[in-house]
């Protein structure tokens, strides 16, 4: 019986120390690699191998000492692969390529591959599906959260690139010679083409001077501009209690509280304000006070120029369109200090496949060479 009780006991361990040895050779890339780390590299394809359980693409790298390094990063099996659109064509020999992911842990110059960029810049994550065409198949989107009427606006969001285009509503226009900014009518700048200054507001901007806009110094001007100046790719974070929008211009960023009624007596001030928002009929709508001061409209023309002070005052409803891929503000503000009515505006911005990344602003004026 003790001899039975030691054989079965063994027999289980083996059995326990297979199944674990087989887990890890499929599902051991936190072992192999190192998932707190990142690493980017590129270089010239030499071969592939899709084979199972793990892929793996083999590369040559430039070096510093002018030779070069033999690089491997690995991939999903090859029956996953090939189910998903992908093939060895793909990584013909000669093929240049750069590779984002983790490095391995013990083994030089190998990964674990998180995204490929090919030379034309076509860009595929490691679990991407492709089409027969090699393009990348895109998951639909989920229109609501989890609830199932809740709009969906987590994502990265980007007013379109145009090099000229329409003056955009309201504002000041451009001086001569200076190239417009911003989208078209009702994608961009919102606002009356002047904002009536009280006596209070004009005294505010008296002596500007080009060299005090905000933007010159490396920081923020409004909420409203910074969404959409210069099409940076701004992204949305979104929970059941609250949403954050984190702008890729001067990098504001906000966070609008869904679990509360009223703003707190005890807000610090600041460019971002205190919003509090709640979704009536699918329409997020945001009030938003604690503004510290700070310009509402700066443009070539001083007479246009105009501030805002502590006592502004923000509601913005956000709709998203019906295929979830855009969104769209329209804002009223009021501020009975510095402004004669309302100050009001309408901006869109798209649905983007591409990244957020902090803007980390330089000021180089006084640079030398």
């Amino acid at each position: 019986m003790k001899n039975q009780m030691t054989f079965s006991t063994l027999a289980m361990m083996g059995a326990l120390a297979l199944s674990a040895n087989t887990a890890y050779a499929h599902h051991g890339s936190s072992g192999q690699f190192d998932m707190t780390k990142s690493l980017e590299v590129s270089g010239t394809v030499t071969r592939v191998r899709l084979v199972n359980p793990h892929s793996y693409v083999y590369f040559d790298v430039a070096n510093s000492a002018g030779g070069t390094d033999n690089w491997r990063c690995e991939l999903r099996s090859g029956n996953l692969l090939k189910r998903s659109g992908w093939s060895k064509d793909m990584f013909a020999k000669g093929t240049k390529l750069t590779i984002t992911g983790t490095p391995a842990r013990n083994e030089d110059n190998a990964c674990y591959t998180k995204t490929i960029t090919f030379e034309d810049g076509t860009t595929i994550a490691r679990n991407a599906k492709l089409d027969e065409d090699g393009k990348v198949v895109e998951a639909p989107r989920k229109l609501t959260l989890d609830d199932g009427k809740t709009p969906n606006i987590n994502g990265t969001w980007a007013a379109e690139q145009r090099k000229r285009g329409p003056r955009p509503t309201g504002g000041a226009k451009p001086a001569e010679g200076e190239a417009r900014r911003g989208p078209p009518p009702g994608e961009g700048r919102g606002g009356p083409a002047r904002i009536e200054r009280t006596a209070a507001g004009a005294a505010a901007v008296e002596g500007f001077v080009r060299e005090d806009n905000p933007r010159f110094a490396c920081k923020s001007t409004n909420i409203f501009i910074d969404w959409w100046f210069d099409q940076m790719v701004n992204k949305i974070e979104q929970t059941e209690d609250d949403i954050t929008l984190t702008y890729g211009f001067m990098d504001i960023v906000r966070t609008i509280h869904l679990d509360m009624d009223k703003h707190p007596e005890d807000i610090t001030a600041s460019k971002a304000g205190h919003s509090i928002g709640q979704w009536e009929n699918g329409v997020l709508v945001v009030d938003t006070v604690g503004f510290t001061e700070g310009y509402l409209n700066i443009t070539p023309r001083v007479d246009d120029v105009a501030k805002n002070s502590t006592e502004l005052r923000v509601v913005e409803k956000f709709t998203l369109s019906e295929d979830g891929k855009t969104l769209t503000r329209e804002y009223t503000a009021t501020d009975p200090l510095y402004m004669v009515g309302t100050f009001t505006g309408k901006d869109v911005v798209k649905l983007t496949n591409a990244d957020y990344e902090s803007y980390s602003c330089e000021d180089l004026t006084g640079d030398t060479f």
